[in-house]
């Protein structure tokens, strides 16, 4: 199959970030969230007049997404997970309290409301982390154990499947995926990624069903049609590329956030726009993406 290059530009100059990580777009507000890991920074960008506004919390902090609630947003932090109102931040869950050797990483809400997050230890031990989903009720489960880097996840458009990526497999997984119940089955290879440059980072799902999948260490964002054929490839100038995420007014830009971590001087020279946030425009549409239901009965 032909394998069409799309090239990315960079958005929000002033921005600049250490682990740039889980872009995320907020329909409600027409804004763009996103973090940096290692600061524990949770950032929100107004791309048309480039006002960002940022708020840290302790720690780090893998992952940040909108709730039912305008005013409130849930994020994957150093214990587990947490709401955040007005800079203070509400313990949901705590998974990882007094485990300074591991963090939490991305995450994403199913269409039911519910969180998925997954952790991570801080020096890449095999099998360490977890995926857990928190429902809208408060309790917490794994939903995938034995996990090294746990990362992007989405969901089909009618819920039934689940894709996932665990970086060091360097594959996407699919799962069946319970809309009802949250659970997860027939775990399976959707596509082998060994021949990409870079691992499996971030991913998000467009409307016709493709699978855009950010590489680290890559310099790529890649799109994977519903068969698990790579056919889309976005280059940019920077290779630790971490996430993805489809946004603006009618969802055909695709977002795309970067990281400066790990790389010496040298390579810094020569990545000089490592840690900025990009765009594209790859000719697909992305779909709305869901809220965390804080509380409210999860919709079968």
């Amino acid at each position: 199959m032909d394998v069409t290059a799309v090239l990315a530009e960079r958005v929000l100059p002033d921005v600049s970030l250490v682990h740039g990580e889980g872009v995320v777009w907020r329909p409600d507000r027409q804004r763009l969230l996103f973090v940096d890991v290692p600061e524990g920074r949770i950032l929100e960008a107004d791309l048309g007049t480039g006002e960002v506004r940022s708020v840290a919390v302790p720690g780090t902090v893998g992952a940040v997404h909108p709730t039912v609630d305008p005013d409130t947003l849930v994020i994957a932090d150093s214990d587990g997970i947490a709401l955040l109102r007005d800079g203070e931040v509400q313990r949901l869950a705590a998974p990882l309290s007094g485990r300074p050797d591991m963090r939490m990483n991305d995450a994403n809400v199913d269409p039911a409301g519910r969180y998925l997050a997954g952790s991570m230890a801080f020096d890449q031990t095999p099998g360490a982390g977890c995926l857990y989903r928190l429902d809208p009720d408060g309790t917490l489960h794994t939903a995938v154990g034995d996990t090294t880097i746990s990362n992007g996840l989405d969901w089909s458009d009618d819920g039934t499947h689940c894709y996932y990526v665990d970086s060091p497999l360097r594959r996407i997984d699919v799962f069946d995926y319970d809309v009802a119940t949250g659970a997860l089955s027939g775990r399976r290879t959707f596509a082998d990624t060994s021949t990409v440059a870079g691992i499996p980072d971030g991913l998000t799902l467009d409307a016709d069903g493709g699978v855009w999948v950010a590489f680290f260490g890559g310099g790529r964002v890649c799109r994977f049609t519903p068969d698990g054929e790579l056919d889309t490839t976005i280059e940019l100038p920077v290779s630790q590329v971490t996430s993805c995420c489809f946004g603006g007014a009618d969802l055909t830009e695709l977002f795309v956030s970067t990281s400066t971590e790990g790389l010496n001087e040298q390579r810094l020279r020569t990545q000089p726009l490592a840690g900025a946030i990009f765009r594209a425009v790859p000719g697909y549409r992305g779909r709305p993406s869901s809220a965390f239901a804080l509380g409210k009965p999860v919709a079968s």
